[in-house]
């Protein structure tokens, strides 16, 4: 009997065990995660990703060396190139909570392996992953800036287009380049040392910084230096000239680097000097002319007390938006669960307060007539009972989100007319039917 090169065999002391002939796709690709899960050093062999992108992940021992790893990753590599029936896909390797691919079917130049195994031995950075197309490092605040220009200058530059970002996992302090050569995108590394050395001197320093745009933001901490000392050294501190389009920040005020100094007038000051006063308040953003545009709170204390407070020093219109999640595109501010103002009365204000602290709500918009409501597919049955009761007296159009970093990314899941819930017809085929259930049984609860 002929037996298949296709199918996959074990190691055993050195000697190939070849498989018998006839091997489905499926019996090959459980043969060949056996032999991975037999290699010294492998804790963990797992197929995952979705259906038209699988790859295998191999979660190494603990504290393997570099050595180890380099011969692991070419004993396999010498092992699935002998068989007719290569697998061409990638692998990921989890050594040590860093994550690192290598493909069979390249040239043996494994930059993103050389890149975890310095994060590794360097040891200021936490962990990392993989981001939309290259490593997404978790860092300190304070390490964020040098993590990044030591991973830039680790290995060579690639051919292939790699975005890689350096951040804490609040996302207060960011550092995201593109590297590609032929396009001549690469980390501005004079600025982002700069950076770096600004946060030896002010600790409480955080911002970010995207290349090859050449975007930044750098935001002085209150406790690091007074307002009137920042901009007297401002132009030496934060030159724009080094960060290319730049937003200054101090305590939680943000504007652009053009206003920043002409936006500090003495209703301002006092304005800030108030609001710094709420620990819910974590931003206050100045538009392009200096004036103020919006106040950002995190919970319901810190919209209840800036409500409180621009009704009683500020009697022009000015945002207050909720925000409790952070952006993943940097620079950006993350969505609001929602935007009133010190003018919200009535109906807008009792529904915002009930909601601002329901981790299950993602967006409430309520107008003149109606509402909108977006809840995450988690949402708990107490907060869908708290909330309907909140909106009860408005009709109201449901969604689901099932990606709060993506507002859009929603689904319809019925509405609410006079008082009377109305499932959608068909359930939408991404929203599970329980959740149409819990829904209706919530809103029960709410309005008997």
């Amino acid at each position: 009997m002929r037996i298949s090169r296709r199918a996959f065999g074990t190691l055993v002391g050195g000697a190939v065990l070849l498989a018998g002939c006839g091997k489905t796709p499926e019996e090959a690709a459980a043969d060949r995660l056996n032999w991975l899960r037999g290699l010294a050093g492998v804790e963990k062999v797992e197929l995952v990703g979705s259906a038209d992108d699988q790859y295998i992940l191999m979660t190494l021992v603990k504290r393997r060396s570099d050595q180890d790893i380099t011969a692991l990753i070419g004993k396999i590599r010498r092992e699935f190139g002998r068989r007719e029936d290569d697998y061409d896909s990638r692998i990921e390797l989890d050594v040590d909570n860093y994550r690192a691919r290598f493909y069979l079917t390249l040239p043996a130049s494994d930059l993103d392996v050389d890149r975890v195994l310095w994060l590794r031995r360097d040891g200021r950075a936490t962990g990392s992953t993989y981001g939309s197309s290259g490593l997404l490092v978790t860092a300190p605040p304070a390490a964020v800036a040098a993590v990044a220009v030591g991973l830039d200058q680790v290995v060579p530059s690639e051919d292939a287009r790699r975005t890689h970002r350096v951040e804490t996992a609040d996302r207060q302090v960011v550092v995201q380049w593109t590297d590609c050569p032929s396009l001549d995108f690469r980390l501005d590394r004079a600025a982002t040392q700069h950076f770096a050395d600004l946060q030896q001197r002010y600790p409480g320093l955080t911002g970010w910084i995207e290349a090859p745009d050449r975007r930044a933001g750098v935001y002085f901490a209150a406790k690091d230096i007074e307002l009137d000392a920042l901009l007297a050294a401002l132009p030496k501190l934060a030159p724009a000239r080094l960060y290319g389009k730049l937003e200054l920040g101090w305590g939680p005020v943000r504007a652009p680097e053009t206003v920043f100094a002409k936006a500090f007038t003495p209703q301002v000051r006092r304005l800030t000097a108030e609001l710094m006063k709420i620990p819910g308040v974590t931003r206050i953003d100045m538009r392009d002319d200096g004036g103020p545009a919006s106040v950002t709170v995190r919970d319901r204390a810190g919209y209840v007390a800036a409500c409180a407070s621009l009704r009683r020093i500020w009697d022009s219109y000015l945002s207050i938006q909720l925000v409790r999640r952070p952006s993943p595109y940097v620079g950006q501010q993350g969505d609001p669960v929602f935007s009133g103002s010190s003018f919200d009365t009535g109906a807008a204000y009792q529904i915002y307060t009930a909601v601002a602290d329901l981790q299950g709500v993602t967006t409430v918009q309520v107008g003149q007539a109606s509402a909108n409501l977006t809840i995450a597919p988690d949402i708990t049955d107490g907060d869908l009972v708290t909330a309907f009761k909140a909106m009860a007296e408005l009709p109201i159009d449901l969604y689901v989100s099932h990606d709060p970093d993506h507002s859009l990314d929603v689904a319809a899941i019925g509405r609410v007319a006079e008082r009377k819930y109305t499932a959608p017809s068909p359930t939408p085929a991404e929203v599970d039917p329980a959740l149409i259930s819990r829904v209706a049984t919530a809103w029960t609860r709410a309005t008997r």
